[in-house]
C-alpha cells in the first residue's frame, strides 16, 4: 500500500522510529526496529534499503558492547532542513538555543541566557525569550523566516492542549496562552510546548546519561523539583501529558505548605531542608552553596545533602518498584551533582525498593540545565519531521 507521498507505508512507520544522527541520537539496530515496529525482519530490511536509497537514513557501525563478534550496524536519519529553536524557561532563568539542521561538526548553534523570575510575569518571560531568540538568529546571520520549529519549555505541567497547568505553581501564568503568543510572533514556524523536565529527559536520551539505555527516570533538582520518564526509548507523558510530577507526592500530611495547596509535598520538604542547611538561602536553588560548604568541611551541610537525597530516593524506590528502570539520572545547576547528594539518593532507594532492584544505578547528568535546550532542539527536529508528513 502506497501513502499519498508515494512512499510505502512500512517505510513511514520505520522512519518514525529512527532518530536523527549523532549528536542527537545514537541510532537503532535492525533488531530494535523489528521489535518496536512489529514488522518482519525481511520487511524491515527492504524498507531500510529504500530509505537509504532515498537519502532519508544513514547507516554506520554501532559502539562495541564488549561481546563476541562485530557490533550491529545502527541506523540514523539524515539532518532535517531549516533552523530549530528552544526557549527553555526555568523558575529563575530564560535559556535560548538555535541550531540548524546539520547534526555534524559543521552545525551552527547559538545560545543565550538571561536571569529572570519567570513565575511572576508570563508576558515578560516570553518577550525575553523572543528577544534572545532574535539575538541568536542574528549571530547565525539568518532571520525568523528560517525557523522551522520552536519548542517552548515551561517549569510546570503542560497538558495535551499545550496549556500550562499553572495554578498554585506559576501565579503569573494563570490564563496565559504561550503557544498562541509565540505563533503570533513567529507565524512561519511550528510551535510546541512541553514541560522542562520532559525536555531534559529528551536531552539525556539524545546525548547524555540516558543515551545507551531504553528505560530511565530523569530528575531535575533546581530551582524546583521535577521528573520525567523514558520508557522503551521514548518519553512517557501519561494520559494527559502530566506524568512525572514527583515533587508533589505527599510524604508528610502534617508537613510544610506547598505552593500546590497541599502539605508535606516532597519538593516542599526538600526545599525546607535546604533552607535550614544554608541558613535561609534560596532552598533548592542553593544546592551549589551546600556543595561548596560541604567541600569546605561543613559536616552539617553534608547531613543536609544526605537528608535531601534520602527523601528523594525513597520516592524513587517506589517508582522503581512499579517501572523497573535501568537507571536514574540526576540533574542540578551544578554539573555534575555532588556525590554526597547522589549517595543519599541511593540510600533512600535501598530503603524502599525491592531487594532485586535496590541497587538501581543513580548517575549524574553530564549536561545539567543544558539538557533542556538540547532536548528541545531534538524534539523540534522530530516534530518538524512529523509536520512534514514523514510519519
Amino acid at each position: 500500500m502506497i501513502s499519498p507521498s508515494g512512499r510505502p507505508r512500512p517505510d513511514q512507520r520505520l522512519l518514525a522510529l529512527i532518530p536523527y544522527g549523532v549528536p542527537y541520537g545514537g541510532g537503532v539496530t535492525v533488531a530494535e526496529l523489528v521489535r518496536r515496529s512489529g514488522l518482519s525482519r525481511p520487511t524491515v530490511a527492504e524498507a531500510l534499503d529504500r530509505l537509504l536509497a532515498d537519502g532519508a537514513v544513514r547507516c554506520g557501525p554501532g559502539a562495541g558492547s564488549g561481546g563476541v563478534g562485530r557490533p550491529a550496524r545502527r541506523w540514523r536519519r539524515g539532518p532535517p532542513q531549516g533552523m530549530f529553536a528552544a526557549i527553555a524557561l526555568s523558575r529563575d532563568a530564560v535559556r535560548v538555543r538555535v541550531a540548524d539542521g546539520d547534526d555534524g561538526d559543521d552545525g551552527k548553534v547559538a545560545d543565550r541566557l538571561h536571569r529572570l523570575d519567570v513565575s511572576l510575569d508570563a508576558h515578560g518571560a516570553l518577550s525575553t525569550g523572543r528577544d534572545l531568540l532574535h539575538e541568536c538568529l542574528t549571530e547565525l546571520t539568518t532571520g525568523a523566516e528560517s525557523l522551522a520549529t520552536v519548542v517552548l519549555g515551561l517549569p510546570c505541567p503542560v497538558g495535551d492542549d499545550e496549556q500550562p497547568q499553572a495554578r498554585g505553581i506559576l501565579p503569573g501564568w494563570i490564563g496565559a496562552r504561550p503557544a498562541e503568543q509565540l505563533r503570533d510572533w513567529l507565524p512561519g514556524a511550528q510551535i510546541f510546548v512541553d514541560n522542562d523536565a520532559n525536555l531534559g529527559a529528551v536531552g539525556e536520551l539524545a546525548v547524555g546519561a540516558g543515551r545507551d539505555c531504553r528505560d530511565f527516570v530523569y530528575v531535575k533538582m533546581a530551582p524546583g523539583l521535577g521528573a520525567a520518564l523514558v520508557v522503551d526509548g521514548r518519553l512517557y507523558r501519561g494520559a494527559g501529558g502530566l506524568a512525572g510530577e514527583i515533587g508533589h507526592v505527599q510524604i508528610n500530611e502534617l508537613g510544610h505548605p506547598c505552593i500546590c495547596g497541599a502539605r508535606g509535598c516532597l519538593g516542599a520538604e526538600m526545599h525546607i531542608a535546604a533552607l535550614h542547611g544554608t541558613g535561609g538561602n534560596a532552598g533548592l536553588a542553593a544546592l551549589a552553596e551546600l556543595f561548596r560548604r560541604y567541600e569546605a568541611g561543613d559536616a552539617a551541610c553534608g547531613r543536609t545533602l544526605s537528608t535531601m537525597g534520602g527523601l528523594l530516593g525513597e520516592q524513587l524506590g517506589a517508582v522503581a518498584n512499579m517501572l523497573d528502570p535501568e537507571r536514574v539520572v540526576i540533574s542540578t545547576d551544578q554539573t555534575p551533582p555532588h556525590p554526597k547528594l547522589l549517595d543519599g539518593i541511593r540510600d533512600g532507594i535501598r530503603r524502599t525498593a525491592l531487594p532485586a532492584i535496590s541497587d538501581l544505578p543513580v548517575l549524574p547528568s553530564p549536561l545539567g540545565v543544558h539538557a533542556e535546550t538540547v532536548g528541545a532542539i531534538t524534539l523540534a527536529r522530530e516534530r518538524h519531521a512529523e509536520g512534514s508528513g514523514v510519519r
